[in-house]
């Protein structure tokens, strides 16, 4: 471990998430975790609800954070997050994590805003492990979730720390808690796999190279290895997600030889998870368990959400509509509403052209009008919902533009006309559900990529062994739809890969087409506005660095230098609605992000791409000087 250099650690454990079963694993899956952290030298702060009265909190997570975070010297050389309890993913890579009081407040922790505030406190890395589910049903939305990143903008310039990152499940899976013979010995799986890992007690968990280390790498592997095998012996699947980034030799977690005595941990019980899920009555009123016979698979607290909101947010009718869904078939379920997404965005009809060489498409919902700059024109052409769009004074759309849809409900979509795209835009009771650009006179098949990967987020099945090679398998597709470099750019966030971001900027301006507004954002690149309305970035040269997978190696754009380059932001504003939470942390001086947008932000509704309510819709049109056009 680095000498004399200052390390912290949370280890949070959260049990007691009603209405949710309870999860004594998770708490002494925490308790473990900062035993680790604290014999190992990290300044490690245990935040657990095993006492009923000092429940997990917003509050509390803030006031444990800014305790370290707010000691100014010397800096946190390294900063460990480890995360036990119910958790759900939404949208690409945005993971939240369910407090003790996420029902009566209906916030949860964003962990990556939370990751990025923490940019601001000049810490120089971050490690999230996170052993919690990363499944969604659509209902949650209906909840009116709201993710929360914990701590405020932070008192310094953002830096771009490297991230490890090792989460114990893919998009749209499940994690698993399993019985000890004491409730003091339940554990979660994929916990009790880490730990003995980050204590070396298995000889897999050590580097190839520094054969008494255990390293981010050798950690991941190790997880990635033993994690599946032992979820088999229990008849459960269970793929951890591995990220990690740490420079060699600075990313060692563990180091053979030293004076420090690893515990011993119980052998792994014998007893099968039941597969219903479903517990057994509580045995104490403020530490409910299950028996050894029986394990709660996490994926049943989805079927607890239909139970309290219902499938389309109504309550069922009876508790046994519940108990019929396996985890199995709830996966099944979720997977499906992609297909439906996928299908309704195939069978829409789209035009080869517009002759203005941009315009959109509609489907779910009636237009009341299209509102845009001054110097533009909209017409109607084709069928209904039809629209082209383009410049008074060309007749073709010659830049980007920015344009709001207003629906009859009078709910605002806040997409972005881009010159020589159609953009097929699909509408459901959230808002935007699918936003897919499609180069003109290019074959329909040419969305495929784009359809696909919209259908993934819808179902939460985006998945992939590595965020990096999944960021490059979808990157390859966006110059024939932006939106695909959007997606990619939110992946390689979520590991902290500034540089790759830029990189996908710098190939924007390469070939001539406008930098996709959350891109610009996410890189953290300058935003100059011109007299004529257009936002210009300058994107900052990238060094080459070595590939970090067999799929990088094969594609050397992934890892190539670029050079400094200005170009044209697609946009003034985030397209997905993920990207909007990042508004309320702008870059002094830059005129990136305009300084009223954040404001906005209550008047999203939960569409996947950027839908504002009437009143937003409004104050929108205004901040940018655009008038309804038909």
């Amino acid at each position: 471990m680095p000498d004399r250099k200052r390390m912290v650690a949370f280890a949070i454990g959260v049990g007691d998430a009603k209405p949710l079963p309870y999860l004594g694993g998770a708490v002494n899956s925490a308790r473990q975790f900062h035993e680790w952290a604290s014999r190992l030298g990290y300044s490690s702060r245990l935040v657990v609800d095993a006492d009923p009265n000092t429940p997990v909190t917003i509050k509390r997570l803030e006031d444990e954070f800014l305790a370290e975070l707010q000691i100014p010297t010397p800096p946190i050389y390294r900063l460990v997050i480890y995360f036990a309890g119910h958790g759900l993913i939404r949208e690409a890579e945005e993971g939240l994590w369910l407090l003790s009081d996420w029902h009566d407040r209906l916030r949860a922790v964003a962990v990556e805003q939370l990751r990025r505030r923490l940019y601001r406190f000049g810490v120089g890395q971050i490690a999230i492990f996170s052993d919690s589910c990363r499944s969604l049903p659509p209902n949650i939305d209906a909840a009116d979730l709201a993710s929360d990143p914990v701590l405020g903008v932070g008192p310094n310039p953002k830096n771009d720390p490297p991230i490890d990152k090792f989460i114990a499940a893919q998009d749209g899976s499940a994690t698993f808690m399993v019985p000890g013979d004491t409730p003091e010995n339940d554990r979660c799986l994929f916990s009790g796999v880490l730990m003995e890992g980050l204590w070396g007690l298995k000889l897999g968990a050590f580097s190839k190279i520094d054969k008494d280390k255990v390293t981010s790498r050798s950690l991941g592997a190790f997880l990635k290895d033993e994690v599946p095998k032992r979820a088999a012996q229990y008849k459960r699947v269970l793929s951890p997600s591995i990220s990690p980034t740490f420079p060699e030799g600075e990313d060692i977690y563990f180091e053979h030889g030293g004076l420090i005595t690893p515990p011993s941990i119980p052998p792994w019980p014998s007893t099968p998870i039941s597969p219903t899920g479903e517990p057994n009555a509580p045995l104490r009123p403020s530490a409910q368990r299950i028996s050894p016979r029986i394990s709660i698979d996490k994926a049943n607290l989805l079927d607890r959400f239909d139970y309290v909101y219902g499938t389309e947010g109504a309550r069922l009718k009876a508790p046994s509509e519940l108990t019929s869904l396996t985890p199995k078939s709830r996966q099944r379920k979720l997977k499906n509403v992609g297909r439906l997404l996928l299908k309704r965005i195939r069978s829409q009809s789209r035009p080869e052209r517009f002759e203005t060489g941009s315009g959109f498409v509609v489907e779910g919902g009636k237009v009341r009008n299209l509102w845009t700059r001054a110097d533009l024109f909209v017409e109607s052409h084709g069928a209904a919902n039809w629209w082209r769009i383009g410049h008074q004074s060309s007749y073709q759309l010659i830049s980007s533009t920015p344009v709001l849809i207003e629906f009859e409900d009078g709910t605002f979509g806040a997409v972005t006309a881009l010159p020589r795209f159609i953009a097929t835009v699909l509408r459901d009771q959230r808002g935007l559900a699918a936003l897919i650009y499609r180069q003109i006179d290019t074959p329909m098949e040419a969305t495929a990529a784009a359809e696909m990967a919209v259908a993934q987020l819808e179902s939460g099945t985006l998945r992939a062994d590595a965020v990096t090679d999944l960021a490059a398998e979808i990157r390859q597709w966006k110059h024939s739809d932006p939106v695909l470099g959007a997606i990619s750019a939110y992946l390689y966030d979520s590991i902290g890969d500034v540089e790759s971001i830029r990189r996908m900027a710098y190939f924007y301006v390469l070939n001539h087409q406008p930098i996709p507004y959350d891109i610009a954002l996410l890189a953290h690149l300058r935003g100059e506005r011109y007299d004529n309305g257009l936002l210009s970035v300058l994107v900052p040269a990238v060094a080459a660095r070595k590939p970090r997978t067999n799929k990088e190696k094969r594609h050397d754009w992934t890892h190539s230098a670029t050079e400094t380059v200005t170009g044209e932001v697609g946009g003034f504003w985030p397209w997905m609605r993920q990207g909007w939470a990042l508004l309320d942390d702008p870059d002094d001086g830059s005129a990136l992000i305009h300084s009223e947008l954040a404001a906005l932000i209550p008047n999203l509704t939960t569409g996947r791409f950027a839908t504002l309510n009437a009143e937003g819709g409004r104050i929108l049109a205004k901040i940018f000087g655009l008038s309804p056009r038909l």
